[in-house]
Protein backbone atom coordinates (compact mmCIF):
# COMPACT_ATOMS: atom_id res chain seq x y z
CA UNK A 1 0.00 0.00 0.00
CA UNK A 2 1.72 3.39 -0.77
CA UNK A 3 1.57 6.11 1.69
CA UNK A 4 0.25 9.38 0.26
CA UNK A 5 0.76 11.38 3.24
CA UNK A 6 2.65 14.20 1.58
CA UNK A 7 6.55 14.55 3.24
CA UNK A 8 6.46 10.29 2.84
CA UNK A 9 5.62 10.40 -0.96
CA UNK A 10 7.28 13.35 -1.46
CA UNK A 11 10.28 11.61 -0.35
CA UNK A 12 9.80 8.80 -2.48
CA UNK A 13 9.25 9.95 -5.72
CA UNK A 14 12.28 12.29 -5.70
CA UNK A 15 14.57 9.28 -4.98
CA UNK A 16 12.48 7.42 -7.61
CA UNK A 17 13.06 9.95 -10.12
CA UNK A 18 16.80 10.38 -9.02
CA UNK A 19 16.82 6.79 -9.36
CA UNK A 20 15.24 6.41 -12.93
CA UNK A 21 17.20 9.13 -14.09
CA UNK A 22 20.64 7.41 -13.10
CA UNK A 23 19.83 4.39 -14.36
CA UNK A 24 18.38 5.19 -17.62
CA UNK A 25 21.23 7.82 -18.18
CA UNK A 26 19.30 10.73 -18.44
CA UNK A 27 21.79 13.78 -18.83
CA UNK A 28 22.59 15.60 -16.03
CA UNK A 29 20.47 18.57 -17.22
CA UNK A 30 17.46 16.67 -17.64
CA UNK A 31 17.48 14.94 -14.73
CA UNK A 32 18.00 18.38 -13.05
CA UNK A 33 15.08 20.01 -14.93
CA UNK A 34 12.86 17.58 -14.01
CA UNK A 35 13.57 17.59 -10.25
CA UNK A 36 13.07 20.85 -10.42
CA UNK A 37 9.35 20.55 -12.03
CA UNK A 38 8.78 17.51 -9.75
CA UNK A 39 9.40 20.23 -6.83
CA UNK A 40 7.04 22.53 -8.27
CA UNK A 41 4.11 19.30 -8.18
CA UNK A 42 4.17 19.42 -4.77
CA UNK A 43 3.46 23.20 -5.00
CA UNK A 44 0.86 22.75 -6.82
CA UNK A 45 -2.18 20.98 -5.36
CA UNK A 46 -4.03 20.50 -8.34
CA UNK A 47 -2.01 18.60 -10.43
CA UNK A 48 -0.48 16.49 -7.40
CA UNK A 49 -4.13 15.43 -6.85
CA UNK A 50 -3.93 14.03 -10.55
CA UNK A 51 -0.78 12.56 -10.22
CA UNK A 52 -1.37 10.80 -6.43
CA UNK A 53 -4.43 10.02 -7.79
CA UNK A 54 -2.96 7.99 -11.12
CA UNK A 55 -0.03 6.53 -8.62
CA UNK A 56 -2.82 4.56 -6.88
CA UNK A 57 -5.21 3.47 -9.30
CA UNK A 58 -1.95 2.25 -11.46
CA UNK A 59 -1.07 0.50 -8.11
CA UNK A 60 -4.72 -1.47 -8.23
CA UNK A 61 -5.17 -1.37 -12.21
CA UNK A 62 -2.03 -1.00 -14.99
CA UNK A 63 -5.21 -0.99 -17.82
CA UNK A 64 -6.08 2.17 -15.93
CA UNK A 65 -7.38 4.98 -18.09
CA UNK A 66 -3.81 6.39 -19.43
CA UNK A 67 -5.79 8.79 -21.71
CA UNK A 68 -7.83 10.61 -19.64
CA UNK A 69 -4.94 11.15 -17.01
CA UNK A 70 -2.92 12.75 -19.93
CA UNK A 71 -5.72 14.66 -20.88
CA UNK A 72 -6.46 15.69 -17.32
CA UNK A 73 -2.08 16.67 -17.19
CA UNK A 74 -2.58 18.73 -19.88
CA UNK A 75 -5.22 20.96 -18.95
CA UNK A 76 -3.39 21.89 -15.45
CA UNK A 77 -0.65 22.51 -17.29
CA UNK A 78 -0.39 25.86 -18.21
CA UNK A 79 -2.36 26.74 -14.65
CA UNK A 80 1.16 24.93 -12.70
CA UNK A 81 3.76 26.46 -14.87
CA UNK A 82 5.19 23.20 -16.04
CA UNK A 83 4.55 22.26 -19.53
CA UNK A 84 2.64 19.31 -20.75
CA UNK A 85 5.49 17.04 -22.05
CA UNK A 86 7.28 17.01 -18.94
CA UNK A 87 4.29 16.28 -16.64
CA UNK A 88 3.86 13.19 -18.85
CA UNK A 89 7.66 12.34 -18.33
CA UNK A 90 7.20 12.69 -14.74
CA UNK A 91 4.09 10.67 -14.76
CA UNK A 92 5.32 8.12 -16.35
CA UNK A 93 8.75 7.75 -13.94
CA UNK A 94 6.57 7.84 -11.14
CA UNK A 95 4.02 4.81 -12.39
CA UNK A 96 7.71 3.26 -12.76
CA UNK A 97 7.77 2.45 -9.19
CA UNK A 98 4.89 -0.16 -9.68
CA UNK A 99 6.31 -1.10 -13.40
CA UNK A 100 9.64 -3.02 -12.03
CA UNK A 101 7.42 -4.65 -9.26
CA UNK A 102 5.30 -6.14 -12.15
CA UNK A 103 8.52 -7.20 -13.86
CA UNK A 104 9.93 -8.80 -10.92
CA UNK A 105 6.73 -10.64 -10.22
CA UNK A 106 6.57 -11.95 -13.61
CA UNK A 107 9.93 -13.32 -13.67
CA UNK A 108 11.26 -10.79 -16.28
CA UNK A 109 14.74 -9.85 -16.33
CA UNK A 110 15.87 -6.70 -14.77
CA UNK A 111 17.79 -5.88 -18.00
CA UNK A 112 14.66 -6.48 -19.87
CA UNK A 113 12.88 -3.53 -17.44
CA UNK A 114 15.92 -1.54 -18.46
CA UNK A 115 15.65 -1.91 -21.86
CA UNK A 116 12.28 -1.24 -22.38
CA UNK A 117 12.26 2.11 -19.77
CA UNK A 118 14.93 2.96 -21.77
CA UNK A 119 12.16 4.26 -24.46
CA UNK A 120 11.73 7.05 -22.21
CA UNK A 121 15.56 7.91 -22.57
CA UNK A 122 15.52 8.19 -26.56
CA UNK A 123 11.97 10.14 -26.54
CA UNK A 124 13.29 12.45 -23.85
CA UNK A 125 16.21 13.42 -26.27
CA UNK A 126 13.38 13.40 -29.24
CA UNK A 127 11.59 15.71 -27.67
CA UNK A 128 14.32 18.18 -26.50
CA UNK A 129 15.32 17.80 -29.73
CA UNK A 130 12.57 18.77 -31.58
CA UNK A 131 10.62 21.33 -29.11
CA UNK A 132 13.22 22.15 -26.93
CA UNK A 133 11.48 20.04 -23.73
CA UNK A 134 12.92 17.80 -21.49
CA UNK A 135 9.86 15.73 -21.46
CA UNK A 136 7.88 13.60 -23.68
CA UNK A 137 5.87 14.61 -27.07
CA UNK A 138 4.60 11.02 -27.55
CA UNK A 139 2.57 10.09 -24.01
CA UNK A 140 0.13 7.90 -26.36
CA UNK A 141 2.65 5.84 -27.51
CA UNK A 142 3.95 5.04 -23.64
CA UNK A 143 0.97 3.24 -22.69
CA UNK A 144 1.66 0.07 -23.76
CA UNK A 145 4.94 0.70 -22.03
CA UNK A 146 3.37 0.75 -18.36
CA UNK A 147 0.29 -1.83 -19.30
CA UNK A 148 3.16 -4.55 -19.91
CA UNK A 149 2.49 -5.00 -23.28
CA UNK A 150 5.43 -4.17 -25.10
CA UNK A 151 9.04 -4.89 -24.75
CA UNK A 152 12.73 -4.31 -25.50
CA UNK A 153 14.89 -7.00 -26.62
CA UNK A 154 18.42 -6.16 -27.94
CA UNK A 155 18.19 -3.75 -30.32
CA UNK A 156 14.59 -3.54 -31.36
CA UNK A 157 10.95 -3.12 -29.55
CA UNK A 158 8.09 -5.53 -29.38
CA UNK A 159 4.61 -6.48 -28.80
CA UNK A 160 2.00 -9.04 -29.94
CA UNK A 161 -0.67 -7.89 -31.95
CA UNK A 162 -3.20 -9.48 -34.06
CA UNK A 163 -2.77 -9.20 -38.14
CA UNK A 164 -5.30 -6.77 -39.77
CA UNK A 165 -4.59 -8.63 -43.42
CA UNK A 166 -4.65 -11.49 -45.49
CA UNK A 167 -1.41 -12.41 -46.53
CA UNK A 168 0.39 -15.70 -48.08
CA UNK A 169 3.26 -16.25 -49.40
CA UNK A 170 5.86 -19.54 -49.47
CA UNK A 171 3.21 -21.76 -48.09
CA UNK A 172 3.08 -19.42 -45.05
CA UNK A 173 -0.96 -18.29 -44.25
CA UNK A 174 -2.26 -14.88 -42.55
CA UNK A 175 -5.30 -14.22 -41.82
CA UNK A 176 -7.20 -11.03 -39.87
CA UNK A 177 -6.70 -12.07 -36.13
CA UNK A 178 -3.14 -14.34 -36.19
CA UNK A 179 -0.87 -13.26 -33.91
CA UNK A 180 2.03 -11.43 -35.13
CA UNK A 181 5.20 -9.76 -33.43
CA UNK A 182 4.86 -6.38 -34.09
CA UNK A 183 8.37 -4.69 -34.50
CA UNK A 184 9.33 -1.02 -33.03
CA UNK A 185 12.92 0.65 -34.37
CA UNK A 186 14.08 3.14 -31.86
CA UNK A 187 16.17 6.23 -32.60
CA UNK A 188 19.54 4.74 -30.36
CA UNK A 189 21.80 4.97 -33.52
CA UNK A 190 23.04 2.93 -36.53
CA UNK A 191 21.48 -0.66 -37.63
CA UNK A 192 24.14 -3.39 -37.10
CA UNK A 193 22.96 -6.38 -38.91
CA UNK A 194 24.59 -8.89 -35.85
CA UNK A 195 22.82 -6.51 -33.15
CA UNK A 196 19.50 -7.09 -34.47
CA UNK A 197 19.38 -10.69 -35.49
CA UNK A 198 20.58 -11.58 -31.67
CA UNK A 199 17.42 -9.07 -31.22
CA UNK A 200 15.15 -11.16 -33.36
CA UNK A 201 16.30 -14.23 -31.80
CA UNK A 202 15.03 -12.83 -28.14
CA UNK A 203 11.92 -12.11 -29.25
CA UNK A 204 11.23 -15.29 -31.03
CA UNK A 205 12.29 -16.82 -27.80
CA UNK A 206 10.12 -14.51 -25.24
CA UNK A 207 6.69 -14.93 -27.45
CA UNK A 208 7.54 -18.49 -28.40
CA UNK A 209 4.48 -19.59 -26.60
CA UNK A 210 2.07 -17.48 -28.19
CA UNK A 211 2.94 -19.54 -31.20
CA UNK A 212 3.03 -23.00 -30.99
CA UNK A 213 3.07 -25.05 -34.31
CA UNK A 214 2.65 -22.12 -36.02
CA UNK A 215 5.67 -20.05 -37.36
CA UNK A 216 7.08 -16.96 -36.20
CA UNK A 217 6.24 -13.77 -37.63
CA UNK A 218 7.24 -10.33 -37.46
CA UNK A 219 5.26 -7.22 -38.81
CA UNK A 220 6.97 -3.89 -39.18
CA UNK A 221 4.97 -0.63 -40.06
CA UNK A 222 7.69 1.79 -41.05
CA UNK A 223 9.58 4.66 -43.11
CA UNK A 224 12.61 2.37 -43.03
CA UNK A 225 10.30 -0.08 -45.39
CA UNK A 226 9.59 2.07 -47.76
CA UNK A 227 10.52 0.80 -50.86
CA UNK A 228 11.77 3.40 -52.72
CA UNK A 229 14.62 3.66 -50.33
CA UNK A 230 16.18 0.76 -52.89
CA UNK A 231 15.97 3.84 -55.84
CA UNK A 232 17.90 6.85 -53.89
CA UNK A 233 19.70 5.31 -50.76
CA UNK A 234 23.50 4.27 -50.68
CA UNK A 235 23.80 0.07 -51.64
CA UNK A 236 25.90 0.03 -48.19
CA UNK A 237 22.76 1.85 -46.65
CA UNK A 238 21.91 0.29 -43.10
CA UNK A 239 18.54 0.41 -43.81
CA UNK A 240 18.33 -1.79 -47.12
CA UNK A 241 19.98 -4.00 -45.47
CA UNK A 242 17.17 -4.05 -43.10
CA UNK A 243 14.68 -4.02 -45.65
CA UNK A 244 16.01 -7.54 -47.11
CA UNK A 245 14.46 -9.93 -44.52
CA UNK A 246 10.78 -8.05 -45.09
CA UNK A 247 8.54 -9.23 -47.65
CA UNK A 248 6.69 -5.73 -47.98
CA UNK A 249 3.23 -6.09 -48.94
CA UNK A 250 1.65 -2.50 -49.10
CA UNK A 251 2.90 0.93 -49.11
CA UNK A 252 1.75 4.68 -48.22
CA UNK A 253 3.16 7.85 -49.61
CA UNK A 254 3.47 10.58 -47.31
CA UNK A 255 5.91 12.76 -45.55
CA UNK A 256 4.90 12.46 -42.42
CA UNK A 257 7.74 11.20 -40.85
CA UNK A 258 10.06 13.20 -42.36
CA UNK A 259 10.71 14.76 -38.44
CA UNK A 260 12.56 11.33 -37.78
CA UNK A 261 15.14 12.46 -40.34
CA UNK A 262 15.13 15.62 -40.16
CA UNK A 263 13.49 16.49 -36.21
CA UNK A 264 12.62 20.30 -35.89
CA UNK A 265 13.61 20.97 -39.82
CA UNK A 266 11.18 18.73 -41.38
CA UNK A 267 8.82 21.11 -42.30
CA UNK A 268 11.55 23.38 -43.84
CA UNK A 269 11.22 23.39 -48.11
CA UNK A 270 13.34 20.65 -49.66
CA UNK A 271 16.07 23.00 -50.43
CA UNK A 272 16.52 24.31 -47.39
CA UNK A 273 16.57 20.72 -45.21
CA UNK A 274 19.89 20.14 -43.65
CA UNK A 275 22.09 17.56 -44.80
CA UNK A 276 24.65 16.66 -41.69
CA UNK A 277 24.41 12.90 -42.56
CA UNK A 278 24.63 11.07 -45.67
CA UNK A 279 20.95 9.82 -44.68
CA UNK A 280 19.46 13.59 -44.63
CA UNK A 281 21.16 14.06 -47.89
CA UNK A 282 19.97 11.59 -49.74
CA UNK A 283 16.44 12.50 -48.47
CA UNK A 284 17.06 16.01 -49.95
CA UNK A 285 17.51 15.45 -53.15
CA UNK A 286 15.31 13.25 -53.57
CA UNK A 287 12.31 15.48 -52.22
CA UNK A 288 14.11 18.24 -54.10
CA UNK A 289 13.47 15.76 -57.36
CA UNK A 290 9.99 16.62 -56.46
CA UNK A 291 9.38 12.80 -54.78
CA UNK A 292 7.50 11.76 -51.74
CA UNK A 293 8.32 10.07 -48.84
CA UNK A 294 6.71 6.73 -47.60
CA UNK A 295 6.35 3.97 -45.61
CA UNK A 296 6.16 0.62 -45.88
CA UNK A 297 4.02 -2.64 -44.29
CA UNK A 298 6.44 -5.94 -44.11
CA UNK A 299 6.55 -9.41 -42.66
CA UNK A 300 9.79 -11.48 -41.81
CA UNK A 301 8.97 -15.41 -41.40
CA UNK A 302 11.55 -15.69 -39.26
CA UNK A 303 13.50 -18.98 -39.05
CA UNK A 304 16.38 -19.16 -36.46
CA UNK A 305 18.50 -20.89 -39.28
CA UNK A 306 18.99 -17.45 -40.69
CA UNK A 307 20.08 -15.84 -37.41
CA UNK A 308 22.91 -18.89 -36.83
CA UNK A 309 21.17 -18.56 -32.74
CA UNK A 310 19.61 -21.05 -31.14
CA UNK A 311 16.27 -20.84 -29.25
Amino acid sequence: MQNYEKNDFKQEWMENLTLFAREMDYPREAAASLAQSLEQVFKNREVLRILTAADRTYSENIHMDYEKILEELKDVSPRCGIHTYTLHMLFYIILSRKTRKIYEERGIAPEIFRASMMDLHWKLLECRKMFGIWGTSVAQWQIWWFEVRRFALGRFQYELVPFRETYEKDGVSLHPGDLVINVHIPSCGPLKREEYMKSYAMAADFFRDSFKDRPIVFLCESWMLFPEHRLFLPKTSNILGFMQDYDIFREEYNNGDLWRIFYEDYKKPADKLPGNTGLQRAYRSWLMEGHMAGMGFGVFIYDKRVTGEEL
